[in-house]
């Protein structure tokens, strides 16, 4: 089983990967920088290390064009990473996005433009797997199921939290290893944004 990527290493593998469908043959090293937006080859070069250790791909010596990848990583899309949400403003408008996380669509169900992805900060979730700095992957709706994990809005701010009813109480739980994280209670309607549909992991 291949190891996990980072999401620097999956944007690296979707861009040699679209590159040689568009052109017929692999990207230079440098012509990979630019795709990539990085200041040095050795950047390049220190990806593809990694990519080549976990099996994605091989490279010939001596040669400008000699990136193989070795597997068909599917068709990608790329999901945007949400910075902040403001009442009023729409969720995918262009002052909103950050930047885009490449996924592969199989992974994915029903419209690929009801995804998005928001940066989680802090530990109000760390027992739930979702760590400050990971990339959560999130399908938008606005309602919700007791007890699943959804994308709230309240005020100005987005806040990933277990979603529950209490007494005629919407009760939004975290679910965090840290005691001064508390339970937020609203006893009118919120605006719920989408519900968590996976998380990837920041390793850096």
């Amino acid at each position: 089983m291949k190891n996990n990527l980072t999401e620097k290493q999956k944007m690296a593998l979707s861009a040699i990967s679209d590159y040689i469908k568009k052109y017929g043959l692999s990207p230079t090293l440098d012509e990979l920088r630019k795709l990539l937006k990085l200041n040095a080859i050795s950047s390049v070069q220190r990806h593809l290390s990694a990519l080549k250790k976990k099996g994605y791909l091989t490279t010939e010596k001596n040669k400008s064009r000699g990136i193989k990848p070795q597997i068909d990583i599917g068709e990608i899309v790329n999901i945007p990473l949400v910075g902040n949400i403001a009442c009023g403003v729409p969720l995918m408008a262009e002052e909103n996005i950050e930047a885009y996380i490449p996924v592969k669509k199989a992974k994915l169900t029903g419209d690929t433009s009801h995804y998005f992805f928001l940066r989680a900060i802090g530990d109000s979730m760390d027992l739930a797997g979702i760590d400050n700095g990971d990339f959560v992957l999130v399908k938008k709706t606005n309602y919700a199921n007791v007890g699943s994990r959804i994308v709230a809005l309240i005020g100005n701010e987005a806040t990933i939290k277990k979603y529950t009813l209490e007494k005629g109480a919407i009760k939004l739980v975290p679910e965090s290893s840290n005691p001064k994280n508390k339970p937020l209670y609203f006893f009118e309607d919120i605006i719920i944004q989408g519900t968590v549909y996976d998380v990837i992991k920041n390793k850096n």
